[in-house]
């Protein structure tokens, strides 16, 4: 239907990022705590989170959780949607999607400033 409207593509987006939404947990510490404690289907230790991230995620989880903005995962398209869940967001066991656009542009944004939450939330901000 994009080709007869091009807002079909947001009401695409709309429907799998709310059904993202209802799968995935909103606070930050779940999330971490999941990517961390991952382990692959032959039982060995297979963090997808560096500990100082999840250290960081830990210590700062009120802080991080008042930061991030949900409502932003609704301003992609549906094809810039469906690529950041086949390419980018971090699966766990069964191939379920553990974290959410937001969850991710956070992790890498602590991940490159790890205790600097100030510079963290301005990066985050900006490729949000």
């Amino acid at each position: 239907m994009a080709i007869v409207h091009p807002d079909y593509t947001m009401l695409a987006n709309r429907i799998s990022v709310k059904a993202l939404h209802k799968s995935t947990s909103d606070d930050i510490r779940v999330v971490a705590e999941t990517l961390y404690r991952y382990i692959d289907n032959c039982g060995r230790n297979a963090s997808l989170l560096d500990v100082k991230t999840y250290e960081v995620m830990m210590k700062y989880g009120d802080q991080i959780n008042a930061k991030i903005d949900y409502t932003r995962d609704f301003a992609y398209d549906f094809f810039g949607f469906k690529t950041l869940e086949k390419s980018y967001l971090l699966r766990v066991a069964d191939k379920k999607i553990a974290e959410r656009p937001q969850h991710l542009l956070m992790r890498v944004s602590i991940g490159i400033h790890l205790d600097d939450l100030e510079s963290a939330f301005e990066t985050y901000d900006l490729m949000s």
